[in-house]
């Protein structure tokens, strides 16, 4: 367990980005079991309206695939574009496109341990 009083992830959470219901809530519930703020949003769509209600988050992650206006690349790009100073982690059974704009990958079925790991040295934890 992190201790929240020094952990950057306590102050802004993270922004989860997963159609399965199943996987988000697992991730969410792991994520918050080691002392992490948590965002959950089924689309991009909604993860862009978070993003554009000034919402503060500390990092995004998100599938590539998933249903709505967009994929995860395309939710990738247009916060790289609006938001360039957010980090994106992009997770997949595939490897994402060459040329998609993110910042690492995580490869699905996803390791818990390594997604924290991930999560932790993107924000410098």
């Amino acid at each position: 367990m992190l201790d929240t009083d020094t952990n950057p992830l306590s102050k802004a959470p993270v922004l989860l980005v997963e159609d399965d219901v199943l996987v988000r809530t697992t991730v969410s519930d792991e994520l918050r079991a080691n002392g992490m703020s948590v965002i959950e949003c089924g689309d991009a769509d909604e993860a862009l309206e978070v993003l554009r209600s000034r919402t503060q988050v500390s990092l995004v992650v998100t599938d590539i695939q998933m249903p709505g206006s967009m994929n995860g690349v395309g939710l990738a790009s247009v916060i790289k574009r609006e938001y360039p100073e957010l980090k994106v982690i992009i997770t997949s059974s595939e490897r994402p496109p060459d040329g998609a704009k993110f910042d690492q990958f995580v490869a699905k079925p996803w390791d818990i341990p390594n997604v924290i790991r991930h999560i932790k040295s993107i924000v410098g934890a």
